[in-house]
This record gives C-alpha cells, structure tokens and sequence, in this order.
C-alpha cells in the first residue's frame, strides 16, 4: 500500500511540475514575435537584393523591377501589423492563478476519480487477500481470533453475524448456530437473517423445519411477504407435513421472484410440478395405500432423532424393487403415511396398477434404502391397495448371522 501511494504521490509531484513551471515563470512572447519580425525582414532584403541583380545584369527590365519591388514592400507590410497586433494581446506576465488554480485541483480530481472507477480496496492488503490463496490453516486461524475477540466484547451484533457466516461457509452448522444465537434480538427485523438463521437449526434438526425453524419463518415472512428464502422455506415445511395445497402456493409465489431460466426457479419448478401430483394422488385414495408408524418404545434408545425411516410398498410376486418409497425422521414418529404413485421409482411401476402390495418400514442410522446390520425394520405386511389404516410397528432388528447352512443371512430379531 506504502509503495502505490509513494509512487502515485511521484507522478502526480512531476505532472505538476512539468504543468506549473511554464505557467510560474511566464513565456517570453514578445521575444519570439521580435524574432519572427526580423527574419521576415531579412528575408525581405534577401528577395530585394536578388531583384536589384537581376535587373543590373539586365535579365529583369525596369519596369518589371519596380513591379516586384512594389510587391515585395506590400507583402512585408502585411507581415508586420499582424505580428504587432500578437504581442499587443499576447500576455507576458507569469499565469501564477492559473497555476495555484492547477495545484488545488489536480490531486483532488485525481484521488476523486481513483475514488468513483478505480479500486481504492485494492491498496488494502486484507481485501485483496483473496480466500482461494489461503490456506484452510490461515482461515481456521482467522475465525478462532474473531471468535476469542467477541468473547471480550460479546455486544458486538456485527461481529458475531460475520462469526456465524464464517462458521457456515466452513461447515460448521452447530457453531453458526449458536453465533446467531447471541444476537437472536438483533436479527429479529431482519427476514434474511432470520430465514439463515431458520435454515441452520432445520440442518442441524436433519432437515426438519417444524417448532423454532417455522417460526423464525413465519417471522421472516411477517417482515417481507416476497422473501424468496423465506417462501422457499416455508413451501419445503408445507411439503413434508403433505399440505401440498400450501406447498404449491408458498413455491409459487417465490418463484414468481426467480429469472425464468435460472436454476433454481427450475429446481422450484420441478418441486411444484412433484407437489401436484401429490394432490392428483390424494385426491384418489382408492389408488393409494395409507396408514401410521411407529417405533416400538423398546427400541428408542437403538435410534437417533435424525435417523432416515424409510417406508415402502412393493409387489406380492416377490419383486423387491419398490413401486412406492417414501422417507421420513425417527423424530417424527409415530407418523401417518400416504404411499401413492407421486412416490413411485419408475414411472411404469406404481402402487394404481396394483390389486395388492407389501408394505413395510425400516430405519437406517446411515441413510441407506440398503438393509445393514444393526437397521431396524417392521413386519412386511400385504394389504389391498386402497387401505387407509395401515399400523406399521418397527420393532425388530436385522443382523447377520451363521444360518445352519453355513451362509451369511440376514435375521430378524423381535423385541
């Protein structure tokens, strides 16, 4: 930074003295016009004595003589008046005004014009720093010690707001979360912040949005009908407790606020599109198969809230692969469920062109639709399509064992 304004300091010193000294001094214009008059002269008796020998040596007649002299004498007449009507408005005192006019104004147009197209950040070596060229050390380290400072001065809104983007941007959901925790009153007529803010603690809830999440939502929502965070967020809540009837109007409305050909008007697009099928779905339960799950009370301490419940229904000829999937949390359980067509894998596979299916549940801790020891899982049980009340228990454990034929099998143990 030193070194820029040392030498833009240089050249804006020598631009002026190379502007100012003809100005300070002053320009001898009366000399110069003296010089020009006198050359004009000396060319005139130059020209006159050229005449005279001609017309001595008798190749000029006399008449022809006293013609080119008359014209000689007129066009040096004409020279002069003009050269003495310049010096006469010529000024030949130093402009000193104009050049204090110049010092005063030069370096303030110029920093004003670096200030309004150039890049003033760009002599501050902590802006031009940029992140792809520090090393996650660096970073690490530059988050810690913004983190010890608020600790010292905890009334500082904007530091902790930059402490929770930056935990954020590293993919720490717990420690971001907690920032935005500290200046929780701040944040409250900021639908931005509030929606960020919502979107963490959904994170660390594994994607759920109900309780504190949907109100910071409603909040946000409250401050700025048009926030498309906001609606987003708010259509995602909707979805997952199927009211897809608010779903579509929360997604519709944000995108509305999207360009047409970006990508996540497309994504919204796509989920509206999956949110009315939904509909066309629940509006004919006799093409569908519904009913509640829960996790038997002997095995809550084999689970974790955030744990992926995965309910399916499948074919009665012993297919495995399923017509219908659909997935929720342990910590939403017990849970009512509606497989339909909305949900199928392949879209010449679905639940409506079935008599009867097999439905069942697992809970997988990795997230998996694969079956894993230690998974839990409920009966399979067959039921006419069109059942609406459907009571699946998830309360047996799958583990690999030694079968008495000496292979590897999975078994159900009941608890």
């Amino acid at each position: 930074m030193t070194a820029f304004i040392l030498l833009a300091g240089a050249l804006v010193i020598i631009t002026l003295f190379l502007l100012l000294w003809p100005l300070w001094r002053g320009v001898d214009g009366t000399t110069n016009t003296i010089r020009r008059k006198e050359a004009n002269v000396a060319i005139f008796r130059d020209q006159l004595t050229e005449l005279e020998r001609e017309r001595d040596e008798g190749l000029l007649a006399t008449a022809e003589f006293g013609q080119a002299q008359m014209e000689l004498r007129r066009r040096l007449l004409q020279e002069i008046p003009a050269e003495n009507a310049e010096m006469a408005g010529y000024s030949q005192s130093p402009s000193r005004k104009a050049a204090v006019l110049i010092v005063l104004l030069l370096p303030l147009l110029a920093v004003g014009g670096y200030i309004l197209l150039g890049t003033p950040q760009a002599v501050n070596p902590l802006m031009t720093a940029q992140p792809g060229k520090m090393t996650p050390e660096q970073i690490q380290a530059m988050v810690a010690g913004l983190a010890e400072r608020l600790k010292a001065n905890p009334d500082d809104t904007q530091g902790w707001l930059m402490l929770a983007r930056s935990y954020k941007s590293l993919g720490r959901p717990t420690e971001a979360a907690d920032a935005y925790g500290k200046v929780e009153a701040a944040i409250d007529d900021d639908p931005n912040l509030l929606t960020d803010y919502a979107d963490l603690l959904a994170m660390l809830a594994g994607g759920s949005l109900e309780g504190k999440p949907l109100t910071l939502i409603n909040r946000a929502l409250h401050l700025d009908p048009d926030n498309i965070m906001a609606l987003w967020l708010a259509g995602t809540a909707a979805f997952n407790r199927r009211d897809f009837v608010e779903a579509v109007t929360f997604w519709e409305r944000a995108v509305k606020g999207l360009q047409a050909d970006s990508e996540d008007a497309q994504m919204l697009i796509d989920s509206i599109a999956e949110a009315k099928r939904h509909m066309e779905a629940k509006s004919n339960p006799a093409k569908s198969v519904a009913g509640k799950i829960e996790l038997a009370p002997s095995l809550m301490t084999r689970t974790s809230p955030g744990d992926t419940v995965f309910i399916f229904a499948r074919p009665t000829d012993g297919t495995r692969f399923p017509l219908a999937v659909t997935k929720v949390r342990v910590a939403d359980l017990p849970f009512d469920f509606v497989l339909d067509d909305s949900l199928a894998m392949v879209s010449d596979k679905r639940i409506s062109g079935q008599v009867q299916v097999i439905v069942e549940a697992r809970i997988s801790r990795s997230g998996d639709v694969n079956a894993k020891d230690g998974d839990l899982q409920s009966k399979s049980i067959p039921t006419p399509v069109g059942e609406r009340k459907l009571h699946l228990v998830v309360d047996q454990i799958i583990i690999s064992m030694d079968c008495k034929t000496n292979t590897r099998c999975h078994c159900l143990l009941p608890r």
